[in-house]
């Protein structure tokens, strides 16, 4: 029984954790999804309910002690354990693990929440979103891009977000679009580099916006 109880205070602390990542997950992971959300939400109350069940169990099975015979040993409770002691290990270990799944430790940062229409996603293009109004310069903010793992993937989530940063800055870009690019090209990957030069130009009103 105690190999069992601490199983179960284990799968309720992971289980909490799961949950908790599930709150600030990238949008198209899978515990975003459909098939991911029904995961958990069996998970929750199959998983994490479990050590008080076990408690319950035992007390159940007091009165069959002696009807049950060996079966009943197996489950009784372990000695050295107190009930008290072990409800307070499974409320604080399930609690742990839910806040460590949510990063509690980065709430209210950009890195936790993923902007003002985004959150509880920790999303590349939603760090982007956070934390490009916060670039006082264009180099800053390709760094930005370049920091955040952007991918082309990305980009159709940030085209608002650095067409701004275009406008903002359209002073300062280089005058010719082969030196905004060559600026662009030398901070941010190469398979967003074309890309965000274009943003960036048409934010400056320097090329015709797309559709």
């Amino acid at each position: 029984m105690l190999a069992l109880a601490i199983v179960a205070l284990l799968g309720s602390a992971g289980t909490a954790y799961v949950i908790g990542y599930a709150f600030t997950a990238p949008r198209d992971a899978f515990l975003r999804t459909k098939r991911g959300v029904v995961l958990l939400i069996v998970a929750g109350i199959t998983i994490v309910p479990l050590p008080p069940q076990l408690i319950g169990m035992d007390e159940a099975l007091g009165p069959l002690g002696g009807m049950m015979g060996n079966a009943a040993t197996a489950l009784a409770w372990p000695a050295g354990l107190g009930k008290g002691v072990y409800l307070g290990l499974w409320i604080a270990s399930t609690a742990l693990g839910f806040f460590g799944g949510i990063r509690i430790w980065q709430f209210g940062t950009s890195e936790w929440r993923g902007g003002a229409n985004r959150a509880f996603d920790a999303s590349a293009a939603s760090r982007v979103c956070s934390l490009l109004p916060m670039a006082d310069r264009v180099e800053q903010a390709l760094d930005t891009l370049a920091q955040a793992g952007l991918t082309a993937k990305d980009l159709s989530r940030v085209v608002g977000e650095v067409r701004e940063v275009g406008r903002r800055f359209s002073d300062s870009l280089p005058p010719s679009d082969g030196e905004v690019y060559r600026l662009v090209s030398s901070r941010v990957p190469a398979a967003v580099a074309a890309a965000i030069t274009g943003l960036l130009l048409e934010g400056a009103g320097r090329r015709a916006a797309r559709g």
